[in-house]
Formats: structure tokens, C-alpha cells, sequence
């Protein structure tokens, strides 16, 4: 994945003021003019004119080329046989997406549009009005036959239907724009060039998160979905969690700057990170098929990947180290890390496991308590056969028996009653700091072969509980939907 930074460009002038002046232009040189996109209601349009190019030459011509931002250093380009090299790094692989969009913008070039025949400093219309001394970039090419050719980059044109770039060709007096697509690409560092590995997660095998830093948390994956552990344990949200781990699984960096050995980790902060995020991936067994049709597989062992985030790079990005490697990424895709908020990723219904996943669901309160164990069994036709869905697989009923019974219950009335309880969620969030105190007015205990979960409600005020997960307290509830639960115990 690879995202092309957004370059800032300066501001640029106001729609009208530029008109003014192009008007002002026309009236005392006399030559000047015009072809404006945007042109205010009422003025004609000007008649189409012929295509102008900026570059005129196919890039196949191309023998060298510097290209040079204003804001980052200048790197030249080497047309070898296999295509262009960096001089001087002839042997680091460059990103062959981002070499085709290059040599693409590099080949015949038309402007946009015709602004200015000539430019006039003494009614304020010089190179610097448009950004274009100094140039917000310079690309300077040589071609196989000696010829040179300098197109600068200036401001964007005030055009926001159709975004544009003011530009000249070194040598020629005429202002134009041509198409701010065509002309990103030349706004990247050198280091954008170079190729890298993107990450590749599989985050189904994820076993745990740890984030410390600005941000603490870590989340574990139990057979009945994610755990916090810190800051404080609490069961999360499925679908949170599931977004989230679309953000891990999307992470994409744009920029190799190099290994962390040679490059100066302080001065990008990733000497003491700002964020550290260490990812377990759990051990797998990779199976699949030969060309000759053999079922084959393989162990692959438990994996941990380590991303450290460091200051931001003024641009929307971020610093990071990965893997042993320094890296500069958009925020949009990385910064998600430093805004991570583990209270957004709890769970808002704390009963929230299926039944083919309970072993027992246990009521109490000052004068109740019940305890019910629940089972799966296998379903039976009515040819007194197991059942099975269409694919042949067994079909399972669940099974319920009070803890002092020896005969199951009533299954379907426990289910009604256990889907009331699987339906409470908070009506609010408690205020920070808040504290139980007391005694609770009832207390549902689930467990499983692998964990013990305790829902606990305690009086707030007049009208609400507060809910308590395993003993921390989130949120509150109305007190009359908790009643309705112990109205109804089956």
C-alpha cells in the first residue's frame, strides 16, 4: 500500500484579487492574456485555444533528472538500461509504481491553461506572486541529445473544481498551470523512492496487544473473543474490536528512511517513542496443495512484531521504527495509535456470550440464589435419528438443569430469560473516578471452560445501577430493567 504524502502547499491568492490583477495586467501591457477556469458570471469565455505543451519530448528521451522540492533536498535520476537508478545509490531498488508515475509526468506535458503571456513586477505580477520564485519545486531534465529543459512548480491556482498548479518553463516568460495531479508526484522526498516491504499482518491470528507509552493498554484473544488487561480488565466489543483490527491489518508506511543503526533515532523521536505497540501473533499450521496435487503442510511459530511511533513529521505523518527499520507514515494510517482510547473499545453488554458457549449462569442477590448449568446435546428427528443440517453436520439443542434438580428444565423459558439478559447495556457512562460502595442488588456469574465473568448492579441513584464488570464499573442502567430481570427468573 502506498500513499503519496499530501504536499502543503502555500496559500495561495484569493480568486478575485488574481482577476484584478490579470485585468490590471491586460489594460497597461496591453498583451497579456487569458484562460481562467473559473471566470466570475457575466465575462465571455475565452475561445479554445491550441494545446500547449510544457514538456514536449517522451520520457524515453530522458537521459538524467533532478527533482528538487523546496522543502527537501534535491535527487538526481540516471536512465540506466533497466530504467532510472538514484545517482549514487545506483544499487538501492527503487518502488516501481512510484517510477512509472514519475517517468508518466516526466513525458509530453500540456498546461492547463494559458495565465499570463508575460509577466509585469510593477503591477505585482513577478514569479513570487505565484510561488514560483523560489519554485515550490524545480525539475531540471536532460535528454539523450544534450537538450535541457527546467519546468518550475509554483503555488495552486485558485481552482477547486478542477485543481491546478501555477508553472513556467525556464527561459519563457508565459505563466501557466497544468493539472495539480500531474504535478504531486514531484513534491516527494528522495527516500520515497526507495523500496520497501509493506507490513503484512494476519490479524485472525492475533493473540495480543500491548500498547505502552502516551497510551497503555493491552487486550488478550480468549476462545470467547478480547480481553483487556490493562488498564483495567474488562470484556471488548467485537465489532470495536473488529475495526480496529481492520486499522492493524491497513497499516501501510510511505517513506524507508533506513535502518535503525543509520539513522539518527533521537532527532525523530524514536529514541524514547511516543507510542511502542507490540503485536503477537499466535503459531499457525500453514496446509495447502503441490503442483502435482500433494496435501502438504507446515508449522509456522509464534510471531511478535514490534512498531515504535516517534514525533510527527510536520506533514501529517509520523516517524516509526518496524521491524528493525525506520519508516516516515501518514497519520491516517499510523496515528490511530497515539489516539487509541481503550474506554471506546469495551464491551457496552457484558452478558453477551451464546449459550452453545456457557457451562453455567448463576443469579444472586440478598434472597436468590440460583444457579443454572447448561449443555448442548444432540437434536433428534422425528425418525429418532440425530439431526443434521444439509451439509450432514450434527445438529445440537441446548440442555438446562437447576443446580439441585436431577431433571432438565423448561429450556425455552431459560432462553427467554437469558436473552433479557443478553439485551442490558449501559444507558450512560458513570463519571470518572466513580466508586462502588455497598452492597449489590444482584450479581450475574457466567463461566466456561476458560473464564469466569461476574455482572454485578449496585444502587446509583434514585433510578439507575451502576453495572460492575468483574468488579469495574462503567456504566448505569435503569433500575426498572433490572428488576424485570429478577421478576422473571425461570
Amino acid at each position: 500500500m502506498e500513499k503519496a504524502p499530501k504536499k502543503k502547499a502555500r496559500r495561495p491568492l484569493r480568486g478575485r484579487m488574481v482577476l484584478a490583477l490579470l485585468l490590471c495586467a491586460c489594460a497597461v501591457v496591453g498583451g497579456g492574456v487569458v484562460l481562467v477556469r473559473s471566470l466570475p458570471h457575466g465575462l465571455p469565455v475565452p475561445e479554445e485555444r491550441e494545446t500547449i505543451m510544457l514538456l514536449a519530448r517522451p520520457a524515453e528521451e530522458i537521459a538524467s533528472v533532478v527533482i528538487a522540492p523546496r522543502d527537501s533536498a534535491a535527487y538526481p535520476l540516471l536512465r540506466k538500461e533497466d530504467g532510472f537508478v538514484l545517482q549514487g545509490r545506483e544499487e538501492a531498488p527503487l518502488r516501481a509504481s512510484v517510477m512509472e508515475e514519475i517517468t508518466l509526468s516526466l513525458g509530453k506535458v500540456p498546461a492547463e491553461a494559458l495565465v499570463l503571456t508575460g509577466l509585469n513586477p510593477t503591477q505585482g505580477l513577478t514569479k513570487a506572486a505565484f510561488g514560483l520564485e523560489p519554485p515550490q519545486a524545480r525539475i531540471s531534465i536532460t535528454y539523450q541529445d544534450g537538450e535541457t529543459k527546467e519546468l518550475l512548480l509554483g503555488d495552486l491556482a485558485p481552482d477547486e473544481e478542477r485543481p491546478q498548479r501555477y508553472c513556467m518553463v525556464a527561459g519563457d516568460e508565459a505563466l501557466y498551470t497544468m493539472l495539480e495531479a500531474d504535478s504531486t508526484v514531484f513534491f516527494h522526498e528522495m527516500e520515497y523512492l526507495l523500496d520497501f516491504d509493506q507490513p503484512s499482518i494476519d490479524t485472525s491470528l492475533l493473540d495480543r496487544i500491548e500498547v505502552t507509552g502516551g497510551v497503555v493498554w493491552q487486550a488478550d484473544y480468549t476462545p470467547s473473543g478480547w480481553q483487556m488487561e490493562q488498564p483495567f480488565r474488562y470484556p471488548l466489543s467485537l465489532q470495536r474490536m473488529e475495526s480496529l483490527l481492520g486499522r492493524v491489518g491497513s497499516m501501510g508506511f510511505e517513506a524507508l528512511l533506513g535502518d535503525e543503526d543509520s539513522v539518527d533515532l533521537a532527532a525523530l523521536g524514536l529514541d524514547s517513542p511516543e507510542v511502542t505497540v507490540k503485536l503477537t501473533q499466535a503459531a499457525t499450521v500453514i496446509s495447502g496443495e503441490t503442483e502435482e496435487g500433494q496435501q502438504v503442510s507446515f508449522p509456522v511459530d509464534e510471531r511478535v512484531y514490534l512498531l515504535k511511533l516517534g514525533r510527527d513529521t510536520g506533514k501529517s505523518g509520523v516517524y516509526l521504527s518496524w521491524e528493525g527499520q525506520v519508516f516516515k507514515a501518514s497519520n491516517f494510517l499510523l496515528g490511530f495509535w497515539k489516539t487509541l482510547n481503550p474506554r471506546d473499545l469495551v464491551l457496552l453488554n457484558p452478558v453477551n456470550l451464546p449459550v452453545n458457549d456457557l457451562d453455567t449462569v448463576r443469579l444472586s442477590t440478598p434472597g436468590i440464589d440460583e444457579a443454572y448449568h447448561v449443555r448442548m446435546v444432540e437434536s433428534i428427528a422425528e425418525n429418532n435419528r440425530i439431526a443434521t443440517d444439509e451439509y450432514g453436520q450434527t445438529l445440537y439443542d441446548m440442555a438446562v438443569r437447576r443446580a439441585d434438580e436431577s431433571e432438565d428444565m423448561n429450556a425455552e423459558a431459560f432462553a427467554a430469560w437469558y436473552t433479557m439478559l443478553a439485551s442490558l447495556s449501559g444507558d450512560g457512562t458513570l463519571p470518572e473516578g466513580f466508586a462502588l460502595s455497598g452492597e449489590s442488588r444482584a450479581t450475574v456469574t457466567l463461566t466456561n471452560s476458560h473464564l469466569t465473568r461476574t455482572v454485578s448492579f449496585y444502587p446509583y441513584d434514585a433510578l439507575h445501577d451502576a453495572i460492575a464488570v468483574d468488579g469495574v464499573a462503567l456504566f448505569y442502567i435503569q433500575k426498572e430493567r433490572v428488576d424485570q430481570i429478577l421478576s422473571t427468573i425461570p
